[in-house]
């Protein structure tokens, strides 16, 4: 039977990581099912989920320190579970942008939480406009969004918080 874990890395950004972390996966047996990887400024983060046999994922979880001694990051492996495949939710994808700020994140995301609607993806980052190089935020989420709500609801929610902070977006149905 197929089991998962979560390896979390975090470490000062270099060439040669993902390599070198996908090839001591692989060895163990492991397959890399789903990842995060981003550069944050002069740091390089790692997501994955891994699965295998109970004797791959113990074997994963044995090297710990040797991930972290040969890559140079700090690291944590957590056991979990695969996702069950429902149909459950609606997929969408929501874009926000406007003038960067604090606190645009906890007021779109505060939207979605009273609407009991699960972010299964976040990003952002901050851009400079062309010509004026003001800051601009932008945010990009997949959303699963419950039957139970309405889709009126939701767009107009989320329109009156961008109202309020002043800034644009669109909700437009994912992918399954």
């Amino acid at each position: 039977m197929t089991q998962a874990l979560v390896l979390t890395a975090l470490g000062p950004d270099r060439p040669g990581i993902v390599t070198a972390l996908s090839a001591l996966l692989g060895a163990a047996g492991a397959n890399i099912e789903d990842t995060r990887m981003a550069k944050l400024g002069g740091e390089f983060a790692v997501l994955v989920m891994v699965t295998g046999t109970e004797a791959v994922l113990a074997d994963v979880l044995g090297l710990k320190t040797r991930i972290e001694s040969e890559l140079g990051v700090e690291c944590s492996l957590k056991r979990t579970n695969k996702p069950a495949l429902s149909g459950d939710g609606l997929r969408y994808r929501l874009e926000v942008s406007g003038f960067d700020r604090p606190g645009i994140v906890q007021s779109i995301t505060s939207v979605l939480s009273k609407l009991d609607i699960n972010v299964s993806n976040l990003s952002s980052r901050v851009v400079h406009a062309p010509l004026s190089g003001t800051p601009m935020f932008l945010l990009d989420a997949e959303l699963e969004v419950p039957r139970k709500v309405s889709l009126p609801n939701l767009r107009r929610d989320v329109a009156s918080a961008c109202e309020r902070e002043n800034l644009d977006f669109s909700l437009e149905p994912g992918r399954a």
